[in-house]
């Protein structure tokens, strides 16, 4: 996708999260509405105008750019080799898990035991994976989304239910910010679909606020984990108490 297009998907997003319509933006800037209309559909933006808009959205040309990498398509699948690669090295998946959380290298580098130098080497690694983009003054560009897909009974499968699935659990949920919802019932296939559906509604919340949250600092975010789950499932209790 061409530079120039991309800053305008992104101008286009940034009106629509703050409300501003076409017709009130070709009022803040002196000129009709259908001049702004075509303007965004020949692309054709003055600098000058490019400036306007910025200051109208309280944006830099920056900002713009971050926007416009959000909106391009990342890679939401990785191949075994890549999962097999992230689980055999703790540092590189703390690395891969910040960044596609939106971290900087610096922050990564100062929370946790890893040098400067060390991370370069392993930035290095995830930018041959293919997984990310290392730019110019270690800037990266992400190539893989943040809600990527597991290969099932793969490696980062294997390693969420041996691992993070047991720590995770460990727990009585009593801390702030924690919950747990545990639910037993009998529903008909139908009230099941319609359940999974309200689930996966949850899911896309999850990634959204995650996205509008990236440029908060870290220090004011946490890490968060949640887990949706729903299958046709009796305690054994249950199982090995029925008559065979």
């Amino acid at each position: 996708m061409a530079r120039s297009k991309q800053i305008i998907d992104a101008i286009k997003v940034t009106l629509k999260q703050q409300s501003i319509t076409y017709r009130v933006l070709a009022e803040k800037l002196d000129v009709s509405e259908s001049t702004v209309k075509q303007m965004f559909a020949n692309g054709n933006f003055s600098l000058n105008r490019l400036d306007a808009i910025c200051e109208l959205l309280e944006v830099d040309l920056n900002a713009l750019l971050e926007v416009s990498e959000s909106l391009e398509d990342r890679v939401t699948s990785i191949s075994l080799e890549q999962e097999q690669a992230l689980v055999a090295d703790p540092k590189l998946l703390v690395v891969a898990y910040c960044l596609v959380n939106h971290w900087k290298v610096d922050e990564i580098v100062a929370r946790y035991d890893i040098g400067d130098t060390e991370v370069i080497t392993l930035l290095a690694r995830l930018d041959k994976m293919r997984l990310i983009e290392l730019q110019p003054n270690n800037r990266v560009r992400l190539l893989m989304a943040n809600n990527f897909s597991w290969h099932p009974n793969g490696p980062i499968e294997k390693y969420f239910r041996s691992t993070i699935q047991t720590e995770f659990f460990n727990t009585s949920f009593e801390e702030d910010g924690a919950l747990r919802v545990v639910k037993n019932g009998v529903l008909t296939t139908k009230g099941q679909a319609d359940l999974r559906n309200r689930l996966k509604m949850l899911d896309s919340l999850f990634d959204e606020l995650s996205e509008q949250e990236r440029k908060i600092p870290i220090s004011e975010r946490h890490g968060i984990t949640m887990i949706l789950a729903i299958r046709n499932w009796e305690v054994s209790i249950f199982t090995d108490l029925e008559r065979k």
